[in-house]
């Protein structure tokens, strides 16, 4: 069993949601098959950050694709992405404290020693 499958197997039973055991970003993750740490042990304010920049430009991204071409440049569009970054930042990062809190999770090193795996 691979530190992934155990991640997974150890965490989801606890009460982790699928989100924050997988890491960050999603996409990435699944299409490089990366053995970074989960979302879980990463800082919220950067998992904010990043999820601020990459939702405001995979949202305004998409809307440019299908909708906002066709119409005249507005700035409201891009305040539209910008909430849209925020929202889905503050989510995230908010899910992220939740759950480490709930399972007194300190940080990646200490948890990976407590579990007897390797870095």
């Amino acid at each position: 069993m691979n530190k992934k499958e155990f991640i997974e197997i150890y965490l989801r039973p606890k009460g982790a949601s699928r989100t924050v055991v997988k890491p960050y970003p999603f996409l990435w993750y699944k299409l490089f098959n990366s053995n970074a740490k989960p979302c879980l042990f990463e800082s919220p304010w950067k998992l904010f950050v990043w999820q601020l920049v990459l939702g405001t430009a995979t949202w305004g991204g998409g809307m440019w694709l299908m909708v906002w071409r066709l119409q005249e440049p507005n700035v409201k569009n891009l305040y539209i992405s910008l909430l849209f970054g925020f929202t889905t930042g503050l989510w995230l990062s908010l899910e992220v404290l939740y759950y480490s809190k709930k399972l007194k999770i300190t940080s990646w090193s200490e948890w990976l020693s407590e579990h007897h795996l390797a870095e």
